[in-house]
């Protein structure tokens, strides 16, 4: 009985605290999940990335043209972060060919510039999708990445529909 009763005074409180903020005017994000279509504007922030490789992000998307790039996060659909991260990756050494020849085995560690781009859904705070590249693999890594994300965002287009 006692669980039923904190279930009970636990949607009560859900709905009041709905009832409250809607007669206060705070905007309320919708549950449902909603269809990529929806997605009109974009607002890009850079986290800690390289500010040419920043506006070479900007400039892709710019291109690509699928979003309409606003100067205010609270008037955006989606939110783009771009960042760097320098990862240190380690790796073993070579691997025995036959089991029965000895080797040496030793640990290298090299580091890597990871850049990232997350796609967050700002009225849910949901993110959607996130591309990661290293940086040094692609001289271009910018175009890489806003081309990966146009390819993801084709694909969920053909799926909601």
């Amino acid at each position: 009985m006692a669980l039923r009763t904190s279930h009970l005074a636990s949607a009560i409180a859900s709905v009041l605290l709905g009832v409250m903020a809607a007669a206060q005017g705070v905007p309320q994000a919708s549950s449902a999940p909603r269809q990529v279509d929806d997605f009109q504007t974009v607002f890009l922030i850079n986290a800690n990335a390289d500010g040419d490789v920043f506006d070479n992000v900007r400039a892709g998307v710019q291109e690509w043209g699928r979003w309409k790039i606003v100067g205010q996060p609270e008037k955006a659909d989606l939110l783009l972060v771009l960042s760097e991260k320098r990862e240190t990756i380690s790796m073993q050494g070579p691997m025995p060919i036959f089991e029965s020849i000895p080797y040496y085995h030793w640990e290298t560690a090299i580091e890597v510039d990871m850049l990232t781009l997350v796609v967050v859904d700002r009225a849910s705070d949901r993110q959607l999708l996130t591309v990661s590249c290293a940086r040094h693999h692609f001289p271009s890594a910018p175009k890489w990445l806003v081309s990966h994300l146009s390819k993801n965002f084709e694909k969920f287009e053909k799926l909601d529909k």
